[in-house]
């Protein structure tokens, strides 16, 4: 039972759906329209063949203006507005008026054919021939109920547009249910009223006395509160229509400069303000608008000011980095060389002294590399990095520091480093020293995170605007956790494998690579390995 009420459910949603998004008015091929109305008229003389000999003669002639009508809306509102030029267009429904009139007029002649209801049209009090005009006019008619369509429907887009027309139409609608309901009232007074709802009616069933009703009072009085009601629109609506406009314009003229002020101030001008007019609750709104830009302007100057501070430690920090890295380079570079000399001529020195020399050497080595990474950060922050960027050719240098990393990746840890570099490599846009830099960083890096056994290689390749380098290792990976933050300084990654590095080496890499205009990125499995990828712009 629930599968089946789930079944149910859903084929009245679907329905239900299919029912919305069909639409029902302005959505319909003229063609099919023309068959619509001509099935629709048909259905009509049938109805009146039905009752023919019983309706009275008025209600008979009053039943082909009700024809004419029923088949003229019909076509208004289900035809699909033409697109294109408003040429075209009038092109367009002036044909299709023409074709309904056609098949009113002719089409619905034959269908009342096949009835004895055209016996009926000659003794009619119009005659036959009247009848046919009132047939043909349905077709005119038609153009003009659409000439009013557009005008509505341009009018209601504009409305939803603008709240100057938006507030005016809400007024006019007010003015036209003021005039419908005095219309009503001129109409009840009127001696037609009287006449026609004491008119009396052709005996006969249910129905016939219904349709007599329907076409001799009901229908006769819609069309006459209809002129009633536009003969006093005629007379209202146009200074209605300027009164609301000028009424609601007194109200959107404030909207439209509070408008403008807040896609100054979201443009970013922030002086921006507006005039408080008046004591409702658009002035309340220019006035909240007024405190909110002068607390952002106040705010956004505090900011600036914070902004300018901080950029200024931040610059200080940098040259102070520099200066002290700078400095430091001379001193450790002397205590390095007095080392070497000792540990060269300290071949007689004991073994636990040789053996402190070897470690100072190694510390001091490494507070070398340390300073000198920290001189290029600095360097490269306050852009006092000296590059020069040229046509380089790529495959020499990568082959040279691959000969220079190999012995020492193989006696370290039994690393095997490779090297694929195609002889058609075309040259790069990149300053040679500072490449290999950017390759030593990459190969100690891929070496230090490889077990033994494992394969750092290094590929190059050519793509339509870029020189492609590769470093691939087959190591333990980065976790995907450290992967957005392996370019920045000092980080080391919580993989579980011991860093000897400080964390500078990748944001070397990073920094060296922008300022020659490419970019880096980097690919990585836990337990498969990681690809670091350098892309240089072609010379």
């Amino acid at each position: 039972m629930p599968s089946k009420r789930c079944g149910v459910l859903g084929i009245v949603s679907n329905l239900r759906h299919k029912m919305i998004k069909t639409k029902f008015l302005l959505n319909t091929h003229p063609i099919r329209v023309l068959a619509e109305v001509w099935l629709l008229g048909t259905l009509i003389i049938l109805g009146y063949a039905s009752l023919m000999g019983q309706l009275s003669s008025a209600a008979f002639n009053n039943g082909v203006l009700l024809l004419c009508g029923a088949c003229g809306m019909w076509a208004v509102l289900r035809a699909r507005l033409p697109q294109g030029h408003w040429l075209i267009q009038g092109f367009v429904e002036l044909l299709i008026g023409c074709a309904l009139s056609l098949v009113m007029a002719l089409g619905l002649y034959a269908s009342a054919s096949v009835t004895t209801l055209v016996k009926e049209w000659a003794k009619s009090n119009w005659g036959p021939g009247a009848m046919t005009v009132f047939l043909l006019l349905t077709g005119p008619g038609y153009v003009c109920a659409r000439v009013g369509l557009r005008g509505w429907l341009f009018w209601d887009r504009l409305r939803k547009r603008r709240m100057l027309w938006s507030l005016t139409h809400a007024h006019l609608l007010v003015v036209v249910l003021a005039a419908v309901i005095g219309a009503a009232g001129i109409f009840v007074s009127m001696p037609y009223y009287q006449m026609a709802s004491q008119l009396p009616l052709k005996p006969g069933s249910f129905f016939v006395m219904l349709a007599d009703k329907l076409l001799l009072f009901f229908f006769p009085a819609s069309g006459v509160m209809l002129v009633l009601t536009l003969m006093a629109l005629v007379v209202v609506l146009p200074p209605s229509a300027i009164f609301s406009f000028l009424f609601a314009r007194q109200t959107t003229r404030r909207l439209v400069k509070l408008a403008a002020a807040a896609t100054a101030l979201r443009s970013g001008d922030y002086s921006a303000r507006v005039s408080v007019t008046g004591e409702d609750e658009v002035a309340q709104l220019q006035a909240d608008f007024n405190a909110m830009a002068d607390k952002l302007e106040g705010t956004l100057r505090d900011l600036q000011s914070e902004r300018d501070r901080v950029a200024q430690l931040l610059q200080s920090r940098r040259e102070l980095i520099a200066s002290v890295s700078h400095e430091l380079r001379t001193p450790v570079a002397t205590v390095r060389a007095l080392l070497d000399s000792a540990l060269k001529r300290g071949t007689d020195a004991p073994p636990a002294l040789q053996h402190d020399l070897q470690v100072m050497q190694g510390e001091i080595a490494r507070l070398q590399t340390l300073i000198d990474d920290l001189f290029t950060l600095s360097r490269a922050e306050t852009g006092a990095l000296a590059l020069d960027c040229r046509a380089t050719d790529v495959g020499p240098v990568v082959k040279r520091m691959v000969e220079a990393i190999k012995p020492l990746a193989w006696q370290s840890g039994r690393v095997e480093v490779v090297t694929d570099i195609p002889q058609d490599l075309p040259p790069a846009h990149a300053d040679a020293e500072r490449l290999e830099q950017v390759l030593a960083n990459l190969l100690r890096n891929g070496v230090r995170h490889t077990p033994p056994g494992g394969i750092v290689a290094t590929i190059a390749r050519a793509e339509a605007e870029q020189v492609v380098i590769e470093v691939r290792d087959t190591g333990h990976g980065i976790v995907p956790d450290d992967l957005p933050h392996i370019w920045e300084r000092f980080y080391r990654g919580q993989n579980g494998v011991a860093h000897d590095g400080a964390g500078l080496g990748l944001a070397i890499v990073k920094d060296l690579i922008e300022a020659m205009g490419g970019g880096v990125s980097v690919e990585s499995t836990v337990g498969q390995g990681s690809c670091f990828v350098v892309r240089l712009r072609r010379a």
